[in-house]
């Protein structure tokens, strides 16, 4: 099983859309979003995803109470899990967090196979002493960096840096 991580949309909407494109051409189930998505108008943009999309906040979270009345329309389809989403997939426990101290902490406890965040803008993978990647996809937005996302193959945990 695949899964797209991504993270610092802040309201790119082209990038996205291509994204999306390449996460359904890659073969991606599930999409995680490590926050920073904003505005409620870019799940419009999700809805092309194919698989199953995982939200949570960032520091930039946007109008909450409309997030959260449309995703309402997007149960089956979309998930908001607040400020830090936890998932089991393929016997692999996944944890995200949008802030990177968190996120290192969650990964030292060592309680999951893979913990993802974003609010760098910066591609990093780095592989802890207790087994548990750490993963932050970069993002969406293209200033900091060349805009991309992650693919992670869940079988063989190898993780790919795609940019758009």
């Amino acid at each position: 099983m695949k899964i797209a991580v991504a993270s610092d949309t802040h309201d790119h909407i082209f990038n996205l859309q291509k994204a999306v494109s390449q996460m359904n051409q890659a073969g991606a189930d599930h999409l995680i979003h490590c926050g920073d998505l904003i505005s409620p108008f870019m799940l419009e943009e999700l809805d092309g995803y194919k698989g199953q999309v995982h939200l949570i906040f960032g520091n930039n979270p946007g109008d909450q109470y409309l997030l959260a009345q449309r995703l309402e329309a997007r149960a089956g389809h979309m998930k908001h899990y607040g400020w830090r989403g936890q998932l089991d997939l393929q016997a692999k426990s996944i944890a995200w967090i949008h802030d990177p101290h968190l996120a290192y902490a969650l990964a030292r406890t060592g309680d999951h196979d893979l913990v993802c965040c974003g609010h760098t803008h910066r591609w990093r993978v780095e592989k802890l002493g207790n087994g548990t990647l750490l993963l932050n996809p970069g993002e969406i937005l293209g200033k900091k960096e060349p805009p991309g996302w992650a693919l992670v193959d869940l079988d063989t945990m190898e993780i790919s840096h795609v940019l758009i």
